[in-house]
């Protein structure tokens, strides 16, 4: 049997890392380490002050194509100037964060609080919800695991190189470990899914500025195979987990693979963790109300038709405020100096070298 999960943002922040676009916000506007002397990047940041204080990540990626009627996105040169400088300062930014996780004083004990929710996720559903999926799974002694990482930092790689034994475990196997869109180290991936999420696509005539802004577009022609490698991971699963993500529409060639496979074998399940505060456990009906709301998210970004909706909630499970990856660790926070890195010289070798690193 294979299970994959998708992994966002939300495992970092269960981790206390401050890795929201919130977080990194005011950073980027009025920190001076991540000044520029670029006009465009300067009218950037002004862009972002009249309107750029989004929720979530995907927010922000959205507006990026909404807002490429305007100056600085509204030419191919400045919007790039604009995209990799906003990069490389939120890349420095998560590597600082990344030093606040005191690996040596608890992360033996972290990884094996990760491994033993991502081996045992299903104690989080209801009993009931519980015993449907073992029942309709296949009955297989192993069972291996994929986890597709659409972080940039890199926590689970470290926790899975430094402290995970797969000796540990004689049913489970840990087989893939893929990052979708690149890490600080390796290169992002952040923009929209298609072209139909650009406000001017007259901007984008040809591919070389469409992989500006398109992910699935550069992540192909980067021809690193991390998508083909997640695509593979997913089309294999008997069983999707989604943690930490919001089901947002930038990253829709993704949900749509997941609505394809979940459609072609009806034993196939799909569970999506989700968070909602304000719930009263008094109010089961607004619980459900909830999780249907989440499976309708789901649809619509999958685009999936009306019609099948009501026949693929049964092979959807939506828990709710679960308890999975909430990891705590030890923090070594500390006062430290900080420097923006110099911008490094790569030899064209040794780049096309970088596994999972986007041009």
């Amino acid at each position: 049997m294979e299970v994959t999960f998708l992994i966002g943002n939300g495992f970092d922040l269960n981790l206390g890392l401050c890795t929201k676009y919130t977080d990194f916000y005011p950073h980027y506007i009025d920190d001076s380490r991540f000044d520029s002397d670029d006009p465009a990047v300067r009218s950037f940041k002004q862009l972002l002050r009249r309107g750029g204080d989004y929720d979530r990540w995907a927010d922000f990626e959205a507006a990026l194509g909404e807002h490429t009627t305007e100056p600085p996105l509204n030419e191919a040169d400045s919007l790039r100037r604009c995209l990799q400088h906003f990069k490389r300062c939120f890349a420095q930014y998560l590597r600082e964060e990344d030093r606040h996780i005191n690996f040596e004083a608890c992360g033996a004990e972290i990884a094996r609080r990760f491994v033993s929710d991502l081996y045992s996720h299903l104690i989080y559903l209801e009993p009931q919800a519980c015993r449907r999926i073992q029942t309709c799974l296949p009955a297989e002694k192993l069972t291996h695991y994929n986890i597709l990482d659409f972080n940039y930092t890199t926590v689970i790689d470290r926790l899975i190189s430094d402290y995970y034994d797969p000796d540990d475990h004689r049913d489970e196997h840990l087989r893939e470990l893929i990052h979708v869109h690149g890490t600080y180290d390796s290169g992002m991936l952040i923009g929209l899914d298609n072209i139909g999420q650009v406000a001017n696509p007259d901007l984008f005539a040809d591919s070389r500025r469409q992989r500006l802004l398109l992910k699935p577009l550069l992540n192909q022609q980067s021809g690193l195979g991390s998508d083909l490698a997640a695509r593979e991971c997913i089309d294999r699963s008997d069983e999707i987990c989604i943690f930490g993500m919001s089901l947002g529409k930038t990253d829709a060639v993704w949900w749509e693979r997941i609505g394809q496979w979940l459609q072609r074998q009806s034993y196939r399940q799909l569970l999506i963790f989700s968070r909602k505060t304000g719930l009263d456990p008094l109010f089961w009906d607004d619980i459900l109300d909830c999780q249907e709301s989440v499976q309708d998210l789901f649809f619509s970004r999958a685009g999936l038709d009306t019609d099948l909706w009501d026949r693929l909630r049964e092979q959807i499970y939506v828990p709710l405020n679960a308890g999975i990856f909430h990891l705590e660790p030890v923090f070594g926070r500390y006062p430290h100096s900080f420097r923006l890195d110099p911008t490094p010289h790569l030899e064209p070798m040794l780049l096309s070298q970088q596994k999972g690193a986007p041009l």
